[in-house]
């Protein structure tokens, strides 16, 4: 009898001792998150996000005295530390980034109108002390020389390239001078034919200027030259330097001319968007222009192919610019994901295009967006152009085309 009562007793003391040992997958200091947080200091992106996500980052918005100087921090996870905006993949720990920004050289950009082969032109520029070479930079279609020196995204650029040391020229299609439809097309646009730098008056308008140049000392032939051109401007911009066998060719939203691509031997970067939706590009230009980038390398012609992505909206973005107040930027934002705008994940949805067709039918549910004026209207719209990846001029790369003008694929 007391075989069977020690018997049980035990039993049961072994029964008590298992049932209350933790249980160690629920013991929270052994069980794996899937979530991390990400710390941006001078900058945007800052939250919780799972492992894997794609975290984007940008850096807080500086002035027309600053240019954005690097990420430090965790920037091995960074796709591109040294541009203001970059992105990461969300690894199994904490992740902490700091944006800084350094001094810029200031300058003003000196206008004048000078002539051209047939009338005067309308021409921005600025050479800087011992610069390292010409960059003409070149508008998209029904653009202007303005356009160029007015855009911010442009702006941004421009102030890259005069702090690296290069010279910067702006000029315009002889069509968006006259305003005329010279060919016929519908649009104010580059001439890319005849190729022949007399015949064709858009060849001939930038050699004059740049003898022009050459006569009063301020550059001279030795010096390299570059082209660099948005849309229609990135098309033209492939034929120029083709044309005058300049040193390097950077063509923004553009696939470029096939028979200038299957002639040139002009280093040449593609920088397209993820979901342009020009009907002059289009995903199917997006696949030429990879095509031709590789076809180039092929032949031995350097070329480099970037695409920006689509990114979320921080709730400042439509401040960036400066026109728009932080809190003006926050309400808009706000007015957007109550519209159903903006996704959970703080993405646009679709394209502005949506957007114009529903305030136009009904103002009064955007009443923080209709009390801007016109000129920050249009800032938002080009904030969100930015955000999806639309058909826009854009600075996401900035240091990036610095790399390709001064080393192309060195």
């Amino acid at each position: 009898m007391k075989r069977a009562l020690f018997g049980i007793v035990t039993l049961f003391a072994l029964n008590l001792l298992f049932s209350c040992r933790k249980d160690e997958s629920t013991n929270p200091n052994t069980t794996a998150t899937d979530s991390f947080h990400v710390s941006v200091n001078n900058g945007y992106g800052s939250g919780t996000y799972k492992v894997g996500d794609t975290v984007h980052i940008f850096t807080s918005h500086y002035s027309e005295s600053q240019l954005f100087d690097r990420w430090s921090g965790d920037i091995a996870l960074l796709n591109a530390p040294d541009e203001w905006h970059t992105w990461l993949i969300m690894p199994n720990r904490n992740v902490e980034l700091t944006g800084s920004v350094k001094v810029a050289t200031q300058f003003t950009l000196q206008y004048e109108q000078m002539m051209g082969r047939d009338r005067l032109k309308p021409v921005y520029y600025f050479f800087p002390p011992g610069h390292k070479g010409l960059v003409y930079l070149q508008h998209g279609t029904n653009g202007s020389a303005s356009s160029v020196v007015n855009g911010f995204e442009f702006q941004l650029l421009i102030r890259e390239l005069v702090n690296d040391d290069f010279a910067v020229v702006i000029t315009e299609a002889e069509e968006a001078t006259t305003g005329v439809d010279a060919n016929g097309d519908g649009k104010l646009r580059w001439a890319i034919l005849p190729a022949d730098t007399s015949a064709n008056i858009d060849y001939a308008n930038i050699r004059l200027i740049t003898n022009a140049f050459y006569s009063r000392g301020l550059s001279n032939s030795s010096e390299p030259k570059y082209s660099l051109g948005m849309s229609d401007g990135g098309f033209f911009s492939t034929a120029l330097s083709f044309m005058y066998n300049y040193k390097a060719c950077v063509n923004y939203c553009s696939q470029g001319s096939p028979t200038v691509i299957a002639s040139t031997t002009v280093p040449t970067q593609f920088c397209m968007a993820r979901n342009d939706n020009n009907e002059s590009v289009g995903q199917a230009g997006n696949a030429t222009a990879l095509s031709n980038s590789n076809s180039l390398n092929a032949r031995g012609v350097c070329s480099k192919y970037v695409i920006k992505e689509r990114s979320p909206i921080y709730t400042e973005r439509f401040a960036r610019q400066g026109n728009i107040t932080t809190s003006q930027s926050v309400s808009i934002f706000d007015e957007l994901k109550k519209n159903q705008f903006i996704d959970d994940k703080n993405y646009f949805i679709g394209f502005s295009d949506a957007f114009i067709n529903a305030f136009q039918n009904a103002p009064s549910n955007f009443p923080n967006f209709n009390a801007l004026s016109m000129t920050q209207k249009t800032t938002v719209l080009g904030e969100i152009n930015l955000s999806v990846s639309d058909h826009h001029m854009y600075s996401d790369f900035n240091k990036m085309t610095l790399r390709f003008l001064n080393t192309q694929c060195q």
